[in-house]
């Protein structure tokens, strides 16, 4: 079993430039969750999972150009062996399976949505965005959760480079 750092020093502002392995519902259906892979420093380095417990509101967006998406329409490029044996042809490539978490998450400070469920509920609520890559999400939830799933960080090692201390 993998030991637990100390992540309690942790905040939403530190998962900039990490990678965005998978997200979903869990399946429950009431938290949402981010698989993630990031170079923070030892020993904090390798993959978790970020969770949104009570997450009740949600909107997602692709914000890239209508031009970007049509270049990328065809089912190529959804698989990285299909696309390179298209010949690699312009457009977003889907299939990397993977999105950087950039610029990352901003807790919306005042946020109207958050204020109305707290209002339902009788329970302080939060709403965050979050710009990875081409896509947006903004969701209203309770609090979040961050459990340290391995100490595999391949993927963004060869992508990124750490910044020092």
């Amino acid at each position: 079993m993998l030991e637990q750092p100390d992540l309690s020093s942790i905040t939403l502002d530190d998962f900039i430039d990490g990678a965005i392995l998978s997200h979903g519902f869990l399946p429950y259906k009431r938290d949402y969750f981010f698989h993630i892979e990031t170079l923070w420093r030892e020993p904090l380095a390798g993959q978790y999972l970020l969770v949104f417990r009570h997450c009740y509101e949600m909107n997602f967006q692709i914000i890239t150009g209508g031009e970007t998406l049509l270049q990328s329409w065809d089912d190529c490029f959804t698989n990285m062996e299909e696309y390179e044996k298209a010949g690699e042809p312009e457009g977003y490539v889907w299939g990397t399976n993977w999105a950087n978490a950039y610029p990352g998450f901003s807790v919306l400070e005042n946020s109207r949505r958050a204020q109305d469920w707290a209002l339902k509920l009788s329970k302080p609520m939060q709403e965050v965005q979050l710009e990875a890559e081409i896509m947006k999400f903004n969701f209203v939830f309770f609090d979040w959760t961050l459990k340290k799933l391995n100490n595999e960080t391949g993927l963004i090692s060869h992508v990124l480079f750490p910044f020092g201390d």
